[in-house]
């Protein structure tokens, strides 16, 4: 969309792949039948992430009704994000050159706490595994071999458990080695105190805190790694009984990470680790299922300041530095290929169910999103332009 001799080129960057909708049974509707209800959106993906491109798509159909955007625009939107989509990496680094732009908006992120936009700071990186432990070639009958066969679930199960001590430390050797912490001044605005926490309690819909006690709750969502199992299957788990000690067992296992934090060095001991962690007769194997680098996102350049200008001037509050518990794995490549500045933000409330049932986008948020992002144009169009890049770079 390109047209505006001069004027600055804005790429804007989304996803529209999904997560599976499971459990099905507990969606109120179906979860790919948009619904409204409440002023919410319910859908998978109306949250993550396609009210927030659908908003910036209609900010721009307005501005073509009213004569034409103040910038040139080209829209990069995927359907990998969410299987750690390795295509559109590797296109932007093939294709830098064509794809020079002036600025790069980000738009996957959400409002950090009620009421209050976000501009992201920092992305927490990734690396997500598949755990697999192998006992005996077949399933054995428990009685006939119970005491002597090796059962892969049972030290798959005392392997996750060591991963983390009982204060919510990650046991996973040079782990927190070399932890870029946040500033005190970037973690001025952060929000704390009860309110915040029982917000966070309700959205959780649980009363208890997991984690480092030493971190408040903001910090430990965004400013401090994690690690998870996201999955744990193996063995007989349908209805009545079968007593078999099971040949196989597997878990799938994320690492959240923060700046100072490498991928492979992680992945590497992790490995190493599990291994040890291992019992007699169980051979375990882990692949790694995806992994991205932390970013750390500047905010004091001209298209940080001008989101944040019409974020206030939409939404009636300023938006406050962030970093964001999630990654958006082509953030690290548009950052070092495209060399651009680059916002990351969005209009995801907080609570909005995404990767859960019931996810919902809010109509407020999407039409306010709306003029947020008109002006948000606005206020790059007179910004200087790189040379060439308006007239070189492709739609």
């Amino acid at each position: 969309m390109k047209g505006r001799s001069g004027a600055p080129l804005l790429t804007i960057y989304g996803h529209y792949d999904v997560q599976p909708p499971d459990p099905l049974e507990e969606w109120t509707s179906p979860p790919f039948e948009p619904t409204v209800r409440d002023g919410l959106v319910y859908a998978r993906g109306s949250a993550d992430n396609k009210g927030n491109h659908f908003a910036a798509l209609k900010a721009a159909e307005h501005w073509f009704a009213a004569g034409g955007p103040p910038v040139n625009l080209r829209f990069l939107i995927e359907g990998e994000e969410e299987i750690s989509g390795v295509s559109l990496p590797r296109y932007i680094r093939a294709n830098a050159e064509r794809l020079a732009t002036d600025y790069v908006l980000v738009w996957d992120g959400g409002f950090a706490s009620d009421g209050v936009p976000s501009l992201t700071s920092a992305l927490r990186g990734i690396v997500y595994t598949e755990v697999r432990a192998t006992g005996a070639g077949t399933d054995l009958h428990s009685g006939g071999f119970g005491g002597i066969a090796p059962n892969p679930l049972n030290t798959l199960a005392r392997i996750l458990g060591e991963l983390k001590d009982r204060e919510g430390r990650i046991t996973v050797p040079g782990f927190y080695e070399g932890i870029i912490p946040p500033t005190p001044e970037e973690m001025a605005s952060w929000p704390r105190g009860p309110e915040y926490d029982a917000t966070l309690q309700r959205i959780m819909e649980s009363d208890v805190f997991e984690g480092e006690a030493a971190f408040d709750p903001v910090e430990r969502l965004g400013a401090r790694p994690t690690l998870d199992v996201n999955g744990f299957i193996g063995g007989f788990t349908g209805q009545g009984s079968k007593t078999v000690i099971a040949r196989e067992a597997m878990a799938k296992v994320s690492m959240r990470l923060v700046p100072g934090q490498d991928p492979a060095r992680i992945f590497e001991n992790f490995s190493e680790y599990v291994s040890e962690l291992s019992t007699p007769g169980v051979r375990v194997e882990v692949e790694d299922l995806g992994s991205a680098p932390p970013v750390v996102c500047g905010i004091d350049h001209l298209a940080a300041r001008a989101a944040a200008d019409a974020f206030e001037e939409a939404f009636g509050v300023r938006a406050q530095p962030r970093r964001m518990g999630g990654s958006i794995p082509v953030a690290i490549d548009f950052q070092e290929a495209l060399g651009a500045p680059m916002v990351i933000s969005g209009l995801g409330q907080p609570g909005n169910g995404a990767h859960s049932p019931h996810e919902g986008f809010s109509l407020d948020h999407f039409h306010r999103g709306i003029e947020m992002l008109i002006r948000f144009m606005q206020g790059i169009a007179g910004s200087p332009r790189a040379d060439g890049v308006a007239e070189n770079g492709a739609s």
